[in-house]
């Protein structure tokens, strides 16, 4: 290969994804505060999976429920106002059970909470959703609706965790 024809596709996608890490780690080790490490976090995240909207929602261990911290997409000022119960919906049934999600089709799924598309009217065709765990509770949930599922192998879903494990760190800490 010539210089001039540059890294090849996997190459580059490996270095875009070390540069990711680097930048979350300056993030992480600043002295930031937590809106700036996780806003740096997640539009890391949505620069590297392009989903059409993405967000952060929180669990509110009180009531029992799930809420839109970060909301970014067409959706997003509808969105940020809603809280739902742990349980209810894809990344509700995320943040009680604390396993990842793959969904390509949501309106196949029962756990699909379709009143959020009937306020916001749009429709979610896809989402992915990985909680945010710290000593063994989940603190959050982050929620990619429509990436690319052709191309969501094992490989983007172990890069996503560890860039949540980041994120959940970061919670923890600054909660804490």
């Amino acid at each position: 290969m010539s210089e001039s024809e540059g890294p090849e596709p996997k190459t580059k996608r490996l270095l875009q994804e070390l540069a990711i890490f680097g930048d979350v780690a300056r993030a992480l080790t600043s002295d930031l505060s937590l809106d700036s490490v996780l806003q740096t976090i997640m539009s890391r995240i949505a620069e590297f999976f392009r989903p059409d909207t993405w967000s952060l929602l929180m669990v509110d261990e009180q009531k029992d429920e799930i809420y839109f911290v970060i909301a970014v997409g067409d959706t997003a000022e509808i969105l940020k106002p809603v809280r739902l119960k742990v349980g209810k919906g894809i990344a509700g049934w995320v943040a009680k059970h604390g396993e990842s999600i793959i969904v390509p089709d949501v309106y196949t799924d029962p756990r699909f909470a379709q009143r959020l598309d009937e306020m916001a009217k749009w429709k979610t065709r896809s989402i992915v959703c990985v909680p945010l765990q710290a000593k063994h509770r989940v603190l959050g949930v982050i929620q990619l609706i429509y990436c690319a599922m052709e191309s969501f192998g094992e490989h983007e879903m172990l890069f996503l965790h560890a860039l949540c494990g980041y994120a959940a760190i970061a919670i923890d800490y600054k909660l804490s």
